[in-house]
């Protein structure tokens, strides 16, 4: 279990370096966000529990999975991924613009829309809720479009799956090469579009279905501009880290419950 410790330090270690993009993670709300991450993958961990382990694991994965999204660390891999982005590019402009009164709003906004959909089912009633007016549901759209929001979530969702399956592969469960892990993953890739292209209309629905129109142009011009483009980069770059770095080491951690070794 090497590995699995190493991993550890160094999300230690990320935490322990300040980053000159804390003051724009501040604004864009990061703590509060990773709360709701946490909450997510605890979930999804349970599930991953039932479907491989013995009981679902029982109160020893509860407690490897508490040790394993530990939130402060969390937090310290998406700064640090985002801090590596952000070397050559000033952060000026995207933090006035979260730092406004707008900014502020979209950034509640948003943080509400990933609470509620923390509830099983909300996503089909967000996204019902927001069908009309016709040109609401196109902005919705335009805002998607301008961010790849579909495309960037699918690639980081396969690169998640990707890791899991290494760790399982690294931790001595499976016996399986690299092409094969790769078929594996690549074979969902419609599944997993489906399943997001859902989410997206959902989460899209309950963050700024009812923001001001005013507020949701601003949010699209500024996610068009230099300054924009780069947050969005450095947002998939932060949080992809962090999605690839557990899904390892969750594959890493079911190794070890199944084969019965200490951690």
């Amino acid at each position: 279990m090497r590995a699995l410790g190493a991993l550890f330090f160094a999300l230690w270690a990320a935490q322990a370096q300040a980053e000159p993009v804390d003051d724009l993670l501040v604004a864009l709300g990061a703590s509060e966000l990773t709360d709701v991450i946490r909450e997510e993958l605890l979930e999804y961990g349970e599930t991953v529990g039932e479907a491989m382990l013995p009981e679902g694991g029982g109160a020893a994965w509860q407690a490897i999975l508490a040790r394993l999204y530990d939130r402060d660390l969390m937090v310290a891999r998406v700064r640090s991924a985002m801090a590596a982005r952000f070397e050559e590019t000033d952060v000026a402009a995207a933090l006035a613009f979260f730092e406004s009164a707008q900014g502020k709003r979209l950034v509640v906004a948003e943080l509400e829309a990933r609470r509620a959909l923390l509830v099983e089912g909300a996503e089909d009633a967000a996204a019902q809720a927001c069908l009309e007016p016709e040109e609401r549901a196109d902005a919705l759209l335009e805002f998607a479009r301008v961010n790849d929001l579909l495309e960037r979530n699918v690639a980081g969702t396969l690169n998640s799956d990707l890791a899991f399956y290494r760790g399982l592969v690294e931790g001595g469960v499976f016996e399986m090469a690299e092409s094969e892990v790769l078929a594996e993953v690549q074979a969902r890739v419609p599944e997993i579009r489906v399943a997001l292209e859902a989410w997206l209309s959902g989460y899209l629905c309950a963050a700024y279905g009812d923001v001001a129109r005013d507020d949701l142009a601003a949010y699209t011009a500024f996610s068009e501009s230099d300054a924009g483009a780069a947050l969005n980069a450095a947002l998939f770059d932060g949080y992809g880290a962090l999605y690839k770095d557990l899904s390892y080491a969750l594959g890493l951690a079911v190794s070890v419950q199944i084969l019965g070794e200490d951690l």
